[in-house]
Order: C-alpha cells, then sequence, then structure tokens
C-alpha cells in the first residue's frame, strides 16, 4: 500500500471509529445543557472540523428552502400542540417542499439505538445508498458516532437542533446542513424527523 493509501485508510478508520455508551450520553447530556462545543474533541478524533450547533434556529435564519420549511412547519406544530408534536402530525402533504430532504428515524429503547423508518430520496441519492431499516448503531458510517449523540441529546432536550458538519473523508462525503426536529407520544421522543442538505465544506484539519 502506497503512503497515499495509506493515509486515506487511517482517515477511514478514524472517521468511522465508534464511542461507547457511556461517552456518547455523557456528551449528550453535555450538549441538551447547552454547551454547543462539547462535540468538538469527537469530531477531531473522527478527523471533521469543529461542528456548528445550534438550539433552536429561527427558522427565518435558515438559508435552505428545504429546511426552512420544515422547521416552520415543527414550530407550527408545536404551538398547536402545546409541546413537540406527535409522529401522527407528519403530513407528507404538508411538507412536500422537502420531502426529498427528509428522514424519519424511530427511537428504540429510549435511545440504545436509532432505525431509519425512510431515508430522503435526495440523500439516498447523494450518499449512494437507501438507508431506510437500517439500524444506526449496526452502521460503519463516518461521523455516525457524532449523530448519535445529537439524537441521544434531543431525546433529553426535545428542541429543533440544526447542524453544520463535514466528514473527514472529502473524496466522496459532502458537508451538510442538518435539522433534527423531535416528535413525542405520552411526554417521550419517539421519532425525529431529520431534514438534511447539502452545505459547502469546511477547511480540512
Amino acid at each position: 500500500m502506497d503512503s497515499a493509501s495509506d493515509t486515506r485508510e487511517v482517515r477511514y478508520r478514524r472517521s468511522v471509529a465508534t464511542v461507547d455508551a457511556d461517552e456518547s450520553w455523557a456528551l449528550a447530556r453535555r450538549l441538551a445543557d447547552g454547551e454547543t462545543d462539547c462535540c468538538d474533541a469527537l469530531m477531531a478524533r473522527l478527523g471533521s472540523p469543529p461542528p456548528l450547533i445550534a438550539w433552536n434556529p429561527d427558522p427565518q435564519d435558515l438559508d435552505s428552502v428545504a429546511l426552512r420549511h420544515l422547521a416552520e412547519w415543527w414550530r407550527d406544530a408545536a404551538a398547536e400542540a402545546g409541546g413537540p408534536p406527535g409522529p401522527d402530525t407528519v403530513d407528507p402533504l404538508m411538507l412536500r417542499p422537502a420531502l426529498g430532504a427528509i428522514s424519519l428515524l424511530d427511537v428504540l429503547d429510549g435511545g440504545r439505538d436509532f432505525r431509519f423508518r425512510l431515508h430522503g430520496s435526495d440523500i439516498a441519492t447523494t450518499l449512494g445508498t437507501d438507508m431506510t431499516g437500517m439500524m444506526v448503531g449496526q452502521m460503519t458510517i463516518p461521523f455516525m458516532a457524532f449523530l448519535t449523540v445529537t439524537y441521544r441529546a434531543q431525546i433529553l432536550r426535545p428542541e429543533p437542533l440544526l447542524l453544520r458538519y463535514t466528514p473527514a473523508m472529502q473524496f466522496f462525503l459532502s458537508a451538510w446542513w442538518r435539522i433534527g426536529l423531535p416528535l413525542m407520544r405520552d411526554g417521550e421522543v419517539v421519532r425525529l424527523l431529520v431534514g438534511m442538505e447539502r452545505a459547502p465544506r469546511q477547511s480540512e484539519l
């Protein structure tokens, strides 16, 4: 293996590294408490720049038409419900402007794992795979350890969460804007509605 290939392989192994459950939940609690830079060290370990993380973004501040539409829908649905809306309120007709950019994740065992109930067609085309039906904990995908932390943080703090992050492997993965919107039933987050759109890459480490 030449040095260039070796470097690529090392970066790949770094980017798919796992985080044990105790560390993941500890980071999730810090993030839920508002410590939005708590994942910087984790992303550095995964070979990526520090992510942008913001709770409760103003929908009007989102440049993406699709993500703005999702954020406005959730805000209005939450106002009507008096809190995070339930999963049954998700209406494809209401979300039509963002359908290709939407994923739905079922929360399993209180956040022990997550399953893709739906994976948006635009996202699947960009990544080259449809993750519908797949379990997050079984995936060897760059930065999934980071995303799991953010999913768990939204279980602890059921509010919209905006992310911008850049995978380490620039030769085939895009940077992303992502907004996670919690859906609750009987006082528990049971599903996450996630909108994603490609973003310009941050500078590599």
